[in-house]
């Protein structure tokens, strides 16, 4: 098993998409704490991998370089979104 199946499983495990988006130091620490591995430049080439897989999805805040991540356990779909409170349904039996 490689490092970036040990990572997604882990992730898939503990949910970790319903925690919304975070900064790259919350992702740095899981994958350090997943790998118990701690040089940065490579915790920094797997996320980065990952991104480019698609388990990864990025969001711009107040600028244009500052981004937060929400994991994607599904990088077949692109537009993973949560919906935080349904809309009105409505059932007609006629």
């Amino acid at each position: 098993m490689n490092a970036n199946n040990s990572v997604v499983g882990f992730m898939k495990h503990k949910n970790t998409e319903k925690l919304g988006y975070m900064k790259y130091a919350y992702f740095k620490k899981i994958i350090k704490y997943i790998l118990d591995y701690h040089r940065e430049y490579h915790i920094r080439k797997l996320f980065l991998n990952m991104y480019e897989e698609g388990y990864f999805l990025r969001k711009t805040v107040n600028g244009k370089t500052s981004y937060t991540y929400k994991f994607n356990p599904n990088p077949k779909i692109k537009n993973y979104n949560v919906i935080k409170s349904p809309q009105e349904f409505i059932v007609s039996w006629e």
